[in-house]
């Protein structure tokens, strides 16, 4: 595969993005309805089969702010995704006039479910290949996007722009920004010892994005992640470039052990200090997700008990990180039966602003709020929220 790449070519360091994320701190978009009265919450959900119905459309927008919605939301009914999240983006912002709603747009995974993708088709040199000329398939037949294709970065981006020129968005929700990386897609297409092209090659698009959306969009991006046993991250080099950043498999999936979850609680404090947006993405246990299929046949709502009773160890540690900015996402999968349409009572309840930053003892943290108490040991996994009445 040629490799041709027509930028500067940039060393990305986690120091350079130390000095860079000072010197871009300030994205204000959400900051400007961000409040400690309650847990803030954010949503991030699709529903495949049909625009929101009234009730999850005035739940969503009493609840929360900021909202992303998800690959494939509406298509049923509208057609395309672009259709289905520009008519609920404005139902949204109708009902909720503070509402910031973020367009999910892939960075590397070529779904079939927008109108976007007619041009894709157009264009086989922007599908990643084989040095046979082959594509590259993820699980047999989902495209992946060459990235190191100029033209196609410039396009990606021009999608962004319409998110929010067209589609009545506020910034794009930049999903599997370190998959190309892989070391099976190293291996198998672009040549072991190209990850910094890689790199510059997302840094390009990231951008172009927020140049074409204007200076007063979101690019929210996926993500900083922890990894047992040792809990190094990945994922910070891109921060420096973006206004905001998940943090997706908080306490659960290969970032469980009490290792990973600190490093996440320190990640989350470095990007909020360096003014970025920061969405942590809380599970209601390790296996309790949308890919455990025999979880799943359990009926919605005994699922829904469950996750209530198992929100307090994902949102006391959320609480232990949280800063300004920062907001929690809970629910068991990226689908509106997944959770994100449950009402949690701890999302209703005062909380105030924190009384100082979190001490910790060993794996066990305490921090106060004006309206609650938290304490969490991570090595037992067990917490504990005092709310004030």
């Amino acid at each position: 595969m040629r490799l041709a790449f027509g930028m500067r070519q940039l060393v990305v360091t986690i120091s350079v993005v130390v000095f860079q994320c000072a010197a871009l701190a300030g994205d204000n978009l959400s900051r400007s309805q961000f409040s400690w009265d309650t847990v803030p919450v954010y949503i991030h959900f699709g529903k495949s089969t049909e625009p929101l119905s009234e009730s999850e459309l005035r739940f969503v927008a009493e609840l929360s702010d900021f909202v992303c919605l998800e690959k494939g939301h509406g298509q049923g009914r509208s057609g395309s995704t672009e259709k289905g999240i520009a008519l609920d983006a404005n139902r949204l912002k109708a009902l909720n006039p503070k509402m910031k709603v973020l367009f999910y747009w892939n960075t590397f995974l070529n779904y079939p479910l927008y109108d976007a993708c007619q041009e894709v088709a157009k264009h086989p040199e922007w599908i990643f290949r084989d040095k046979k000329g082959q594509a590259i398939y993820k699980t047999g037949t989902l495209e992946q996007y060459n990235l190191l294709n100029p033209e196609f970065r410039q396009w990606w981006a021009s999608i962004a722009e319409k998110a929010v020129t067209e589609y009545g968005c506020d910034g794009i929700f930049m999903d599997a920004v370190n998959q190309a990386k892989r070391p099976i897609w190293m291996k198998r297409g672009w040549g072991q010892g190209n990850e910094a092209l890689l790199t510059e090659a997302v840094v390009d698009m990231m951008r172009l994005a927020r140049k074409a959306m204007g200076n007063d969009a979101l690019l929210l991006y996926n993500g900083i992640r922890s990894m047992d046993p040792a809990g190094s991250t990945s994922g910070a080099e891109y921060l420096a470039h973006a206004s905001g950043v998940m943090v997706e498999h908080f306490t659960a999936f290969h970032s469980q052990s009490k290792e990973s979850i600190d490093a996440d609680i320190k990640t989350i404090n470095t990007a909020a200090s360096m003014g970025k947006t920061v969405v942590v993405k809380g599970w209601p246990d390790p296996t309790f997700n949308w890919t455990n299929k025999e979880k799943m046949r359990i009926p919605s709502d005994v699922l829904a008990d469950q996750a209530r009773k198992k929100i307090i160890f994902p949102l006391a540690c959320f609480l232990i990180a949280a800063q300004e900015n920062c907001y929690f996402c809970y629910s068991w999968g990226w689908r509106e039966q997944h959770g994100s349409l449950v009402d949690y009572p701890e999302f209703h309840k005062p909380l105030g602003k924190p009384k100082g930053q979190a001490k910790k003892e060993g794996w066990v943290y305490t921090r106060f709020y004006e309206h609650a108490s938290v304490w969490v040991d991570l090595a037992d996994r067990k917490a504990r929220i005092d709310w004030k009445q």
